[in-house]
C-alpha cells in the first residue's frame, strides 16, 4: 500500500514560494493502478517525485509498504518513466537498458538477452539498439523509457506521460505494458493527460488542481462512482428500446441516433439490458462502458 498522509510542498524560499501540493491525502492499494488527472500545473509530477522520494515534504509523509520512499528496499523494486526523458544521449540503446537492467540488480550473464527482450515488449527495433539516444525520435525515447521502466517486474511502477508524442501504435505498446504489470499485481500511479487510455487502464483516478486533491472517482467493479453505459442500437428504434428499458427498471435515453445511454451500475445490469432488447427483436450491436473521465475533467475544473 502506498499512504500519501496532509503532505504539503513549496517552491521557493523568497517573495512568493508556490505551494505546489497542499495538504493532500490518499492511498493505493496492493494491485491497483491510479490515474492522476488535472490541468498543466497542477502538482501532479509534483506529486510522483515526492512518491519516489526526489523531493523533500514541508510537512506531512509519504510511506510505501510503510517505509519511505528513498528506503532501498523500496527503490530495488521501483520502476520510474519521467515526463521529461533527461537519458545520456551518447549511449546507445543497447548500453542504456543494459546499464539499468545492472542497477536493477539484473544478472550480467543474462543482460543481452534482457537488453532484447525489453526492447521487442516495446516495439523498438532490435537494429535501434545500435544507435546513439540522440539519434532516436520523441517516440523511440519514450518506448526505450517505458522499456526501462518495466525492466525486472518492479513491484512499484511510477509513469509520468509515458505515451506522449508517441503513435497510435506506441499508445497501445505503452498500453499492453502497464495492463502486463497490473495482471502480475503491480501497483501503478500514472499521470496522463490522454483521458481514454487513463480510463482502459486504471481502476481510479483522483483530480488534482492548484496542488489540492479535488476529488476522485472508482472506475472499475461494483463500487465504480464514474461510468455510464452505451448501446448502440438501429436508430430507428432508439426511442422504442429506450420504452422497452423503462418498463424493466431501467433508466435510459437517446444520446445520440443509434444511442441509448444507459444508467447502470453493475455489469450484470448491463447484460439484463442488452437481454430485454435482444428478447423484443431490438438488436444490440455494441455495448460499451465509459467513466467519461473529459467530463470528470470538466467538473473537477
Amino acid at each position: 500500500m502506498i499512504q500519501v498522509s496532509r503532505v504539503s510542498k513549496r517552491y521557493g524560499r523568497f517573495g512568493r514560494p508556490t505551494l505546489a501540493l497542499d495538504d493532500v491525502s490518499l492511498e493505493v492499494q496492493k494491485g491497483e493502478t491510479l490515474g492522476l488527472i488535472g490541468p498543466n500545473g497542477a502538482g501532479k509530477t509534483t506529486l510522483l517525485s515526492c512518491l519516489l522520494g526526489f523531493l523533500r515534504l514541508d510537512s506531512g509523509s509519504i510511506r510505501i509498504a510503510g517505509k519511505p520512499p528513498d528506503d532501498l528496499s523500496v527503490r530495488a523494486s521501483t520502476g520510474y518513466m519521467p515526463e521529461r526523458l533527461g537519458f545520456d544521449r551518447e549511449l546507445t540503446g543497447r548500453a542504456f537498458l543494459a546499464h539499468h537492467w545492472r542497477l536493477a540488480g539484473g544478472d550480467a550473464r543474462s543482460t543481452e538477452t534482457e537488453t532484447r527482450a525489453a526492447a521487442e515488449r516495446v516495439g523498438l527495433e532490435l537494429s535501434a539498439l545500435s544507435r546513439k539516444l540522440r539519434t532516436y525520435s520523441r517516440g523511440m525515447l519514450q518506448r526505450i523509457g517505458v522499456a526501462q521502466a518495466t525492466l525486472r517486474n518492479p513491484q512499484w511502477l511510477f509513469l509520468d506521460e509515458p505515451a506522449s508524442g508517441t503513435d497510435p501504435m506506441g499508445v497501445a505498446v505503452v498500453r499492453e505494458r502497464i495492463l502486463e504489470a497490473k495482471s502480475r499485481g503491480a501497483t501503478i500511479v500514472l499521470n496522463s493527460h490522454q483521458l481514454p487510455e487513463v480510463e482502459r487502464v486504471c481502476d481510479r483516478v483522483v483530480f488534482i488542481d492548484r496542488g489540492r486533491l479535488i476529488r476522485e472517482e472508482t472506475l472499475r467493479g461494483d463500487a465504480a462512482t464514474a461510468r455510464r453505459t452505451l448501446l448502440r442500437t438501429l436508430a430507428g428504434r432508439a426511442d422504442e428500446a429506450v420504452s422497452v428499458l423503462t418498463q424493466a427498471g431501467i433508466a435510459a435515453r437517446v444520446e445520440s441516433p443509434g444511442t441509448l445511454a444507459v444508467s447502470v451500475a453493475r455489469d450484470e445490469e448491463v447484460a439484463r439490458a442488452v437481454a430485454c432488447l435482444v428478447h423484443v427483436g431490438i438488436p444490440v450491436f455494441e455495448a460499451r462502458v465509459s467513466a467519461d473521465l473529459e467530463q470528470l475533467f470538466r467538473k473537477g475544473a
